[in-house]
């Protein structure tokens, strides 16, 4: 068998198991055309270092309005109810006696409530020496006055939300005497609630 080569290609056929022939020519790369390495590592800069993206304020974002809130309040009854007409600078005393009247006319006509009668008159005691003594602020006097003034237009519920607004925001000052405000308030709403069963 001739072994000889001709034009690069061997005279006899490969056998079943011989590897590919490989051309070289077309697997070289150009010698002054660089290599593209893709899976290079990139160092981190130095320069910089402690600032971060997410410490970076954006550079495109639209900015935020003067007026914008910024807590949200949710309505409910521990917000405070301050009246309409409420004046900074309303005559305590007088204001005093606006409603403990208004309160004790409200206990007289209560004979239901029996020996509960006795504790509220205490409390509404120790309202009115509080008050005397300089230890009720302003918005809780006029917050008493509306109340006092709800249960005498008969809206005890109005009533109800006064007093519960005061136990949340001015506990530290209501809260001795307050359950004896509030025990008239229930009567006059269980009282409301039966006269409009009986007018049905």
């Amino acid at each position: 068998m001739d072994n000889s080569v001709n034009d690069g290609r061997v005279s006899f056929d490969p056998g079943w198991n011989d590897p590919p022939k490989i051309s070289f020519n077309s697997q070289q790369t150009p010698p002054n055309r660089p290599r593209n390495f893709l899976n290079k590592r990139v160092a981190f800069p130095l320069s910089g270092a402690n600032t971060s993206p997410a410490s970076a304020a954006p550079l495109n974002m639209p900015p935020m309005p003067s007026g914008a809130p910024t807590t949200l309040v949710s309505p409910s009854v521990t917000q405070r109810i301050m009246p309409n007409n409420c004046d900074i600078t309303i005559n305590s005393e007088s204001v005093l006696v606006e409603v403990k009247t208004l309160l004790l006319a409200l206990l007289e006509s209560s004979s239901e409530l029996g020996a509960k009668a006795n504790d509220i008159r205490r409390r509404l005691d120790v309202m009115e020496q509080m008050w005397m003594d300089g230890k009720l602020n302003l918005e809780v006097q006029a917050q008493m006055k509306e109340l006092a003034h709800a249960l005498r237009e008969d809206e005890p519920r109005k009533a109800d939300e006064i007093h519960k607004a005061l136990m949340v925001n001015e506990v530290s000052k209501v809260g001795v005497w307050m359950p004896g405000v509030k025990q008239l308030i229930h009567h006059s709403i269980a009282r409301s609630e039966l006269l409009s069963i009986d007018k049905q």
